[in-house]
């Protein structure tokens, strides 16, 4: 269950390289497989998740979502002035979302609730599968809809930037800059976007990358590096709801060799610090990286 026209939306960001996970494609079982181990396994209480192998509709052709499945009042909600409404479930639709967002969730191919909330369009593979389901409402995120997330993986000379990430079950290891883009990378203000204006580009994507590398490790890489989109996936975890979720890039950023500046210290207040990427046969490192995945999942 994946519209065409979304599918073109996602391949004019990858620029025709991989597609992963729920990105550019449906999920496949695998995808799947691994969604409902991380579900499975997730140390933190879940909210009720919504399951249904079909969802009845109203006469203007929205879907009709049941109620006691929403997270509502999350407290990572409060840290935003500017973010959209909770909605309580109620068969009816009262209220209904903004006009304005709905034809932008519409124009994105996504479909519609009773309420005018859209839907993860992949929502009929999630909710069909009895491992997996959704949760409701806004939960824990700022706009309903789809928000990018990006990671950067910034190389020079071998070496790549990484950051300490401070996790539940194995404290501070290290991870790649980046986080949540902000309406301000797509060149629009919170007010704009709160109103429908809600831009994905390959831009915007670039510029919320370099702004992250930035503020976590003190890194500008000079204008002539290069940058590119090397993956996209749309993760599956305990924080996304039927309503509201996420879409994750990763940035490939190479500074050149000889670019000035880049061997000072990166910011030493963050932990950020180069760390060594040793060369090695293309296809072992390929060898690697399957191999450390598969490992993640069975542990």
């Amino acid at each position: 269950m994946y519209d065409t026209t979304a599918i073109a939306h996602d391949e004019s960001i990858l620029g025709g390289l991989h597609a992963g996970q729920g990105y550019g494609r449906p999920y496949r079982g695998l995808d799947l497989d691994e969604i409902a181990h991380n579900l499975a396994t997730a140390t933190i209480d879940l909210p009720p998740r919504f399951h249904a192998p079909f969802l009845k509709t109203t006469r203007h052709g929205k879907l009709i979502v049941p109620s006691g499945y929403d997270i509502l009042g999350h407290p990572n909600r409060d840290q935003w002035t500017v973010k959209d409404p909770d909605i309580t479930t109620d068969p009816y639709g009262d209220p209904q979302v903004d006009q304005r967002l709905q034809d932008h969730f519409r124009s994105r191919r996504w479909r519609l609730d009773q309420h005018g909330r859209p839907l993860h369009p992949h929502y009929h593979d999630l909710l069909d599968d009895p491992r997996i389901g959704m949760p409701t409402g806004l939960g824990f995120a700022r706009w309903y809809g789809e928000t990018a997330v990006v990671d950067i993986v910034a190389v020079h000379q071998q070496r790549v930037v990484l950051v300490p990430r401070q996790t539940r079950d194995e404290g501070l290891i290290a991870g790649l800059p980046g986080g949540y883009a902000e309406p301000i990378d797509e060149g629009v203000t919170d007010d704009e976007w709160a109103t429908g204006t809600r831009p994905t580009t390959r831009e915007g994507i670039f510029t919320s990358a370099l702004r992250k590398l930035e503020h976590e490790s003190g890194l500008i890489p000079p204008d002539d590096s290069h940058m590119d989109i090397v993956r996209a996936i749309r993760p599956v975890s305990s924080v996304h709801t039927l309503h509201a979720w996420t879409a994750t890039y990763t940035v490939l950023l190479v500074i050149p060799d000889d670019a000035s500046g880049v061997d000072t210290e990166l910011d030493e207040e963050t932990g950020a610090r180069w760390a060594p990427a040793d060369p090695m046969w293309p296809d072992h490192r390929r060898a690697l990286t399957e191999a450390l995945i598969a490992a993640g999942k069975r542990a």
